[in-house]
């Protein structure tokens, strides 16, 4: 190629203290600088001269930067940019310098380019990093933001003093220090510093050959590594994403359409990477949006991570109170068509690419699917806990000067390609495509180089040549996109083009700064795989134009050029949304969470049980024929028992018995008539692990209503003595004697997590409850740690059966033979889905006529990936030697188990292992046999999860299940509250599940990247996922319990979610359709008012029939309304309702014309 131009490393240059840092590497940009069709290459090179290089042949290049003057002298050079900045027809090049002016070299045409940044006002000397154009203010032009890092001391460590006070006794960084730090923090007498970013810059292009600044100094200050310009919401006013490395967090400026724009970070992402790299965008799951990729530095195997760890304590608090969180490992955001994002990079297989600097996300391939590129490495190896000389540093001494003594190294890494498979899959190619560089690769860009329609790579390398990779990929078909603005900017950036090609949608925005300090070519590629032919290419200009071409054949060149007249404003049309946020009084609910640091009692826990409520129960506490509303409480915030006045209006009911029991933890909650006195009783479950095992405060409760909805506490000796963390309530008929029998789940162990705590049978014998347990199901006593629970007849025979999720245990279910409870895991066909389920919900998905569960489990978008034959598994035992039990995670790396967790916190909690592995190094090579040794394994309790999907159980009719995941998308954060219900009255059940769990241990960080999910059915067991741009659902927050019900009148019902530590969120149902609701109302007897456990059968006149069972506690924590719905088609109707009553008598009624609210009362 001619190609030989190397970024050094100077050991001796004055500023050599620079490659320890994110500038350490010279950028790559490329662009038709001589106008001859053929693009060209510009390298900066740091300490160096830059570098211009035309294509002279097919990839054979001349380097002219003598004969331009683009060299820029000894001035530090880092990112750039190729544009046409003063709108003449050539391509100009603008480079940002570290700590000198920055240069503009204006193309003059003939080969020569004229510095001329003074005379543009963009000559600023900053710790210059990478510009990124676009026009934000659509006025035809090209604006800039100007990203920088920070400056580095280059007196190193210094024994003087960096703050004090001023004369007035404020705290300041004193005069010659205040270029390089900052005050970060003050604490009392203590004022800490640290390095401090430098100020971005959005600069206005006036048009005139000057820029305007339109941030102020100190406005934007980060110690950026990228920026990028994107419009993920179509608004067409670009936005911009920035990275940050270290503690600043990340930048999300939304362009406000006036000329300013919004820093919306907080309200946008679940969390961030902490050492942001570099960032692109492109659509990963093939939606048509654009998503996000932002890289990060964790290692790609268990020993690189558990060595870059290092001692991670004196992050502790940081990783817990960042705002948005940052997490060590790559982000991969989802655009849902909403504000939020969703955070997807556990799932996708990409949160870990080692060092990364640049991602660049093109089809590599042409099969149009967007792929993925990394590159890796560092000219010095920063992970050095175990290099004693590394770690300390002495006065006058600089970060490399310091690795340089201690002979550190240089860190070099294989670059990574991933193979989009489809449907978040991807498939690392790095040696099959030929990119598996090991080296210390840096900035990189993609261009098709040679103009056949795919792209090749550009890649700067430290100490070695830049890699020119030629992409040979053939039986694809491809086409390339270059625009040309006439109203818009004259290469139309910031447009998005679209094709359809056979059945595949393919969008991409045409935006330069891509990757990390990299410029690529405004000509757009597409893949389109084995479609020789378009049939539709759509153009949206940033002038607000719009073109759309038709039938047009693969494997060509299209230039297109924009209409030069004024563009006609097109109508923006909002997605019809099914629910909306529903303001009523009901939704200033809040559960108010008690802090309470679960680590202290068991360090090693990997994640929290004293924040896993709400729990919430409906029913019709005063006879008014309105449900009322219980909503759990946090430890030292009572429960809020709220009555429904009709129409929407709610009242609170405070005092009472339920205030005066505020100290205990509330997690379940059941309106069922304990006594049967006709009303509705309300049981609370005590659970929590905020007191001592076996603590008093851990009693459930069980409070008599006086049949106007005022409760007093029963009577002791109504329950038994259960001093145990509970979860779930549920109520049936299980010994058929007319009465509301009890299941109550057992959570967790206080200060002994995950041993199993006990669950209850109780036995409802007019009013007292005993426990049954031992005699009549013993073994639901103490088989695991239980999180839902739901009464339903599984195998058909009209009796109750009780099915169980657990957390480290597979879903139990457990029949009723008339005489007690059993279980039989294998005859059920769940033995082996061992997982961290969390709730369970019942119906008839597949219209078979008998009873399915959906079950709500942890996902796959976390740092857990089990397989059935190589699971999760955790030790409890006792391992140091005191008496005492501790925790171990454990994963499978090939086929060796390795502890999950690091040397820092596992000997924080076993100091034993800070004697036997003297060094991160030695820890991190050593098997979990090698660190706690095979005796003390086997002598320890062992827990194993292999399945992590939410999903679906289809019963064959006789209590044997089929698990059939969800869609992927679905598994994108733990699930809790879930539901099953027919939400646009097709008939057919669909299933609303709410998701995210912010419990997990600090290192592993909030499992949040979903916001919720509705998943339509077809009627036949399968699920499709609408988008939470369509669906109006849209929860990020910590989500637990669900239920549903009719709360504005319209006979549809809508969704409440309980939110931990947060407001309960209502959604009502606005899918205004022509079906038909009929509903049903049970009237038992009294004991059982509501006839929980009947089986209805509703005949329509189509000739299809629908079952319903009668619930009382379901979902996770959860009691929905006793009311049961059929929809039909508005040309049909329900024509037979017929009850099967949980004492075994049998009802038929025929439904009139025009009934839509129905009450069927029990026989005598």
């Amino acid at each position: 190629t001619g190609v030989k131009f190397i970024n050094p490393i100077l050991k001796d240059n004055p500023r050599a203290y620079l490659y320890a840092s994110a500038m350490g590497c010279g950028g790559v940009a490329v662009g038709d600088v001589n106008g001859d069709a053929k693009p060209d290459l510009f390298f900066t090179g740091g300490p160096i001269p830059n570098q211009l290089l035309i294509q002279t042949d097919n990839l054979v290049f001349k380097d002219v930067t003598q004969r331009a003057g683009v060299g820029g002298g000894n001035s530090w050079g880092t990112g750039s940019s190729i544009i046409d900045i003063d709108k003449d027809g050539d391509l100009d090049i603008y480079v940002c310098n570290y700590d000198s002016a920055n240069a503009l070299y204006l193309n003059q045409g003939d080969g020569t380019f004229a510095e001329s940044a003074k005379s543009y006002g963009l000559d600023f000397i900053s710790a210059g990093h990478t510009p990124a154009f676009s026009d934000y203010d659509l006025d035809g032009d090209l604006d800039l933001y100007l990203m920088t890092n920070f400056f580095y001391d280059p007196r190193g460590k210094t024994t003087e003093r960096i703050v004090g006070y001023d004369r007035n006794k404020n705290v300041i960084v004193f005069p010659k220090f205040k270029k390089f730090y900052g005050i970060t923090g003050i604490k009392g007498d203590v004022v800490s510093h640290d390095t401090v970013g430098q100020s971005d810059r959005l600069l206005k292009n006036n048009g005139d050959g000057t820029f305007t600044p339109q941030t102020k100094e100190g406005e934007l200050i980060g110690k950026g590594n990228s920026a990028l310009w994107w419009d993920p919401d179509f608004d067409g006013r670009p936005d911009l994403f920035v990275a940050n490395d270290f503690k600043d967090p990340d930048f999300y400026l939304k362009n406000q359409s006036n000329g300013s724009f919004k820093n919306t970070i907080k309200s946008t992402v679940p969390h961030t990477a902490w050492f942001s790299m570099g960032t692109d965008s492109a659509d990963l799951d093939g939606d048509g949006l654009p998503d996000l990729l932002v890289a990060d530095m964790s290692g790609t195997n268990h020993y690189k991570q558990k060595i870059g760890m290092g001692a991670m304590s004196a992050s502790a608090e940081f990783l817990s109170t960042a705002f948005p969180r940052q997490y060590m490992r790559n982000a991969v955001f989802l655009n849902s068509g909403t504000n939020r994002l969703r955070e997807a990079a556990h799932m996708t297989g990409l949160a870990n690419s080692d060092w990364t600097w640049t991602v660049r996300l093109s089809d590599f391939d042409n099969d149009g699917l967007v792929d993925v590129f990394f590159t890796n490495g560092m000219a010095v190896n920063l992970n050095v806990a175990d290099n004693s000389e590394a770690t300390k540093i002495y006065p006058g001494e600089t970060e490399w000067a310091k690795h340089q003594r201690a002979k550190t190294g240089p860190l070099k890494e294989q670059n990574l390609a991933f193979q989009n498979l489809g449907d978040l899959k991807f498939n690392d190619v790095s040696k099959e495509w030929g990119l598996d560089h090991v080296g210390m690769s840096y900035a990189a860009t993609a261009s098709d180089l040679d103009r056949d329609g795919d792209l090749e790579l550009i890649v700067a390398n430290l100490e070695e040549e830049i890699s020119i990779l030629q992409n040979n990929s053939q039986g694809s078909h491809r086409i390339l996109v270059k625009l040309k603005g006439t109203r818009s900017n004259p290469a139309g950036i910031g447009s998005t083009i679209r094709i359809k090609s056979g059945s595949t949608k393919q969008i991409r925005y045409l935006t330069l700064s891509r990757g990390y300090m990299a410029s690529g070519e405004a000509i757009t590629h597409f893949g389109t795989g084995k479609d020789d032919k378009i049939d539709e290419l759509s153009v949206h200009w940033p002038s607000g134009h719009q073109q759309v071409f038709n039938n047009l054949s693969s494997d060509q060149f299209y230039t297109i050029t924009e209409p030069g007249k004024e563009p006609i404003k097109s109508q923006t049309k909002e997605t019809k949304k099914l629910f909306s946020p529903m303001p009523i009084s009901l939704a200033g609910l809040k559960h108010k969470e008690t802090l309470y640091d679960d680590y202290a009692v068991q360090p090693l826990l990997p994640q929290k049980h004293s924040q896993l409520g709400p729990g919430m129960a409906w029913g019709d506490i005063d006879g008014d024929g309105d449900d009322d509303f219980y909503l759990s409480g946090a430890k030292n915030d009572a429960g809020k028992l709220i009555r429904n006045n009709g129409s929407g209006k709610f009242t609170r009911l405070t005092g009472g018995a339920i205030a005066s029991d505020s100290a205990a933890e509330d997690m379940g909650a059941l309106f069922f008539d304990s006594d049967s006195d006709g009303d509705l009783d309300l049981y609370v479950v005590s659970g929590g692990v905020e007191c001592a095992k076996n603590d008093p405060i851990l009693q459930d409760r069980l409070y008599l209503n006086d049949g106007k909805g005022a409760f007093t506490k029963a009577p002791k000796g109504t329950l038994p003595e259960m001093h145990d963390s509970g979860s779930s309530v549920t109520c049936s008929d299980f010994d058929s004697d007319g009465d509301l029998d009890l299941f109550i789940g057992g959570r967790v162990v206080p200060g002994e997590y995950p041993t199993s705590p006990k669950s209850y049978l109780l036995q409802n014998v007019n009013g007292k409850f005993t426990d049954v347990t031992d005699s009549m199901a013993p073994g639901l006593r103490s088989y695991g740690m239980v999180t839902s629970a739901i009464w339903s007849d599984a195998n058909g025979d009209k009796r109750p059966d009780l099915l169980v999720t657990y957390h480290w245990a597979p879903i139990r279910v457990y029949i009723n033979t008339g005489s007690g409870l059993e279980s039989d895991s294998k005859a059920s066909g769940l033995s082996e889905l061992w997982g961290w389920w969390n709730g369970i919900s019942a119906g008839d998905v597949d219209s078979d006529g008998d009873i399915d569960y959906a079950v709500s489990n942890f996902g796959i978008n976390t740092k857990y990936h089990p397989k059935e034959k190589k699971p999760i598994r955790l030790f409890y035992g006792d391992f140091d030697g005191t008496g005492e039990s501790t925790i171990v995670e454990a994963k499978y790396e090939n086929d060796v188990l390795l502890p999950i967790r690091g040397r820092s916190c596992s000997s924080n909690a076993m100091p034993f292992l800070l004697d036997k592995f003297k060094t991160f190094d030695s820890f991190a090579r050593a098997s979990l046999q090698e660190i706690y040794t095979p005796t003390k394994l086997d002598d320890s309790k062992v827990y194993k999860a292999t399945e992590l999907n939410s999903g679906i159980l289809i019963n064959d009719g006789k209590g044997k299940f089929e698990f059939n995941p969800f869609p992927k998308i679905a598994q994108i954060a733990p699930g809790f509250g879930i539901d099953l219900s027919d939400f646009d009255g097709d008939g057919n059940l669909d299933i609303y599940m709410v998701q995210n769990f912010y419990g997990p241990e600090p290192e592993t960080g909030h499992m949040a990247g979903g916001l919720s999910q509705l998943l339509k059915g077809n009627g036949k067991g399968s699920f499709t996922p609408i988008s939470p741009e369509r669906s109006g659902l849209v929860v990020f927050e910590d989500t637990k319990s669900l239920t549903r019900k009719d709360l504005n009148g319209d006979g549809w019902d809508d969704y409440i979610v309980g939110v931990n530590n947060g407001n309960l969120k209502i959604f009502t149902n606005d899918n205004v359709t022509q079906n038909r609701i009929t509903s049903i109302n049970l009237k038992g007897i009294a004991g059982n008012t509501t006839g929980v456990g009947s089986l209805v059968t509703a005949k329509v006149s189509d000739g299809s029939v629908r079952v319903a069972e009668v619930y009382s506690g379901s979902g996770y924590l959860s009691q929905n309304p006793s009311t049961i719905s059929f929809a039909t088609k508005a040309s049909d109707k329900v024509t037979e309702v017929s009850v099967a009553w949980p004492n075994g008598k049998e009802s038929v009624t025929e439904i009139s014309e025009g009934s839509s609210m129905i009450e069927i009362k029990q026989p005598e």
